[in-house]
């Protein structure tokens, strides 16, 4: 078994999620093959560079899109949302979404007088619960500035809806499903499977509730209990961040929002998630921007804006990368380690940098647990 990736599921496992569960457990599955030196099943891999394809695909549409009215900053919010990077691409299907770069762009776009609104683009199972109340913060507190506008464009779940309900409106696509909120973790017991292999692990350490919920022993009820009031407290907070968001009291949230639940589009409006059913087209249309890629002399739909930047960066650079980055115009940030495209200013860059940190991670990693 891989060490290294038996330690990732181990962190993951303990990590506080606001994630489709389904989402969770299929990445768990998937880092269990590679635990054990497998791969994943061929329409596996498939499904995940399928999806892959397709949001790039719609983002780059989304980026030619012609606008003959007012400018739009439009950000996509897609596949797992991490605190930072995009580090987790391969088992998470598309790019996945950083906290930290979100709320840069969302500043940025805030910060340029030519946006007048602001659309959050969002297909995600949610992810972790780091960074996402600072950012939904950020949105809800802009309401009145400048108008912001979620639309639920086939998957809006849990850490993503936490980010959506601080929008000052919310649209589901017709065939969206929306919802799962609520926060949990995991505990692992490898003791057994351990003790079967002849391995026994001794945990030398310093503070009674150090190393408390490893894997390597049963869960005690005082570390049960922690484990609980952390998940509490940040469930409480994704329900009062929703409530704020929406404008109605937490026992609403509670109550009516599903605790968990996800929804369809109808029944997202009937219960009050939602605002509207309507297509990410005609969100855009209301502001003068067609999708249509048939004219596009006149482009004021432009790419997220980047900090440190007078304008938003334009879409066209001749960089045939189909990263998120490279495909709204800023190579600067690319993060495809398999791109050599000549035109692309940062991938490679950036690759040789993310692959070092990669290989000092998995090798600290194989450091910990030999000395284990």
């Amino acid at each position: 078994m891989s060490k290294a990736y038996s330690s990732i599921m181990s962190a993951m496992r303990s990590q506080v999620w606001a994630i489709d569960p389904n989402k969770l457990e299929a990445i768990m599955a998937f880092l269990a093959l590679k635990a054990q030196g497998k791969d994943a099943e061929a329409s596996v891999v498939a499904d995940l560079h399928g999806a892959a394809q397709i949001q790039a695909a719609r983002a780059k549409k989304v980026q030619q899109a012609d606008s003959q009215a007012t400018s739009i900053a439009v950000l996509p919010v897609y596949g797992l949302i991490l605190h930072r990077g995009s580090s987790m691409r391969d088992i998470s299907g598309p790019a996945a979404t950083s906290t930290v770069r979100l709320l840069q762009q969302f500043n940025a776009a805030m910060d340029d007088p030519s946006v007048s609104a602001i659309i959050f683009d969002i297909d995600s199972p949610g992810g972790t619960v780091e960074g996402v109340d600072e950012l939904a913060t950020a949105i809800r507190n802009a309401k009145g500035k400048k108008q912001t506008i979620a639309v639920c464009n086939k998957l809006c779940a849990s850490a993503a809806y936490f980010i959506a309900s601080a929008c000052s409106e919310i649209v589901a696509s017709p065939s969206s499903m929306t919802g799962s909120i609520g926060v949990y973790c995991a505990h692992e017991d490898t003791s057994k499977y351990l003790e079967n292999l002849g391995v026994k692990v001794s945990l030398i350490k310093f503070g009674e509730n150090k190393a408390e919920g490893n894997p390597h022993e049963p869960l005690t009820d005082a570390a049960r209990a922690h484990m609980q009031e952390t998940v509490d407290m940040f469930g409480n907070m994704f329900e009062k961040a929703v409530a704020k968001g929406r404008s109605v009291p937490q026992q609403k949230v509670h109550d009516t929002f599903g605790q968990g639940l996800m929804f369809g589009a109808a029944q997202a409006v009937k219960i009050g998630m939602v605002d509207k059913v309507d297509t990410f087209d005609a969100v855009l249309a209301r502001f003068g921007v067609s999708l249509s890629s048939s004219n596009q002399t006149s482009m004021e739909l432009e790419a997220p804006p980047v900090v440190g930047s007078t304008s938003a960066p334009k879409a066209d650079v001749g960089c045939k990368c189909q990263c998120a980055a490279c495909l709204g115009g800023d190579c600067g940030s690319c993060t495809d380690d398999d791109c050599d495209d000549p035109n692309c200013e940062g991938c490679a860059m950036q690759a040789k940098a993310a692959k070092a940190a990669s290989d000092r991670m998995r090798f600290r990693l194989q450091i910990a647990n030999a000395e284990l």
